[in-house]
């Protein structure tokens, strides 16, 4: 005699879940994680074999991208006195684009550069967690993201030594999703690995770079973006403050982010502001993000010529 089994929800939530998880595995197999893919024997063989060589950046490119899709990678090598050291930069853009404008100056503004100055600076950091609260409205960021359409970045910040720190910088463009959590865990989880290498890596570069010791025409205008508005404004008689203030401005901070930095009120700032416009006659950011340039232009040709 047959015995008819009752039928009962959990036995077939039980199926239903036996059956879904190698789909699962499978799916997240293919999906892949930074981890695994940056550990898979192949991979990093493969990455190793052209450490110290001119391809290594090419390769560490092609690993990332199989498994973020990044569009931009850019190694530097920043340090506290002078410009920077650029080791690679691919990207969809002009390469010209990049070296004439942020390589040439605007570098200056980059929070990324900004962070590397500080002792907290070492390991993965987000563009968005680094700006100021109106960097999107800067002219920096006019100027130089929004033209490469860049609308994400996340960076790995290390140590060198005192002087110099490593940045590798990861980039998306319009038409990609922002970076999520789970990648920027993976990313961050594989950091210690990444640098071991990059330091290896950009060993020769930098002994190159720094023997002999030249100034190389941008040295002078290296210093923190205060020391340059001093210097920049003096002859314009701008006052401590608006000096302060006009460095908050080039960097993206609103008017309310310069006044909790100064202590100070937001409608203080903007009479300030108004008051430097003036002597500076302009009236915009944008103009004041030019002449900003061209004074650091101008410490170059000086440079060269003595």
């Amino acid at each position: 005699m047959a015995v008819i089994r009752e039928f009962r929800p959990r036995d077939r939530q039980h199926r239903l879940l036996k059956e879904a998880k190698p789909r699962a595995v499978a799916a997240a197999h293919r999906r892949g994680s930074l981890s695994t893919a940056i550990l898979d024997p192949a991979a990093l063989g493969g990455l190793v074999e052209h450490l110290e060589t001119e391809r290594f950046f090419d390769h560490l490119h092609d690993l990332l991208n199989t498994v973020l899709h990044i569009n931009n990678l850019v190694a530097i090598v920043f340090r506290n006195m002078g410009s920077p050291l650029i080791l690679h930069q691919k990207s969809p853009q002009e390469p010209n684009f990049f070296r004439m404008m942020y390589a040439q100056g605007a570098y200056l503004l980059d929070p990324f550069y900004l962070a590397s100055k500080d002792e907290r600076r070492a390991g993965i950091h987000r563009l968005k967690h680094l700006a100021p609260d109106r960097f999107v409205e800067s002219e920096f960021y006019r100027s130089y993201y929004a033209k490469v359409s860049m609308i994400d970045e996340i960076g790995l910040l290390w140590p060198f030594d005192e002087d110099l720190t490593i940045h590798l910088s990861l980039g998306r463009r319009l038409g990609s999703e922002r970076f999520n959590a789970r990648e920027f865990a993976a990313f961050s989880h594989i950091a210690p690995l990444l640098t071991a290498l990059l330091r290896r890596q950009v060993r020769g570069p930098i002994q190159t770079w720094l023997e002999p010791v030249t100034f190389d025409g941008l040295a002078a205008a290296s210093a923190p973006v205060i020391d340059i508005a001093q210097d920049w404004l003096r002859g314009f008689h701008a006052t401590a403050r608006e000096t302060e203030i006009a460095a908050l401005i080039l960097q993206g901070h609103s008017n309310v982010s310069i006044g909790q930095a100064l202590r100070i009120s937001g409608e203080t700032v903007k009479v300030h502001r108004k008051h430097l416009y003036a002597k500076l006659s302009i009236s915009s950011q944008t103009e004041l993000f030019l002449l900003f340039i061209d004074r650091i232009k101008q410490f170059s040709a000086r440079a060269r010529r003595s």
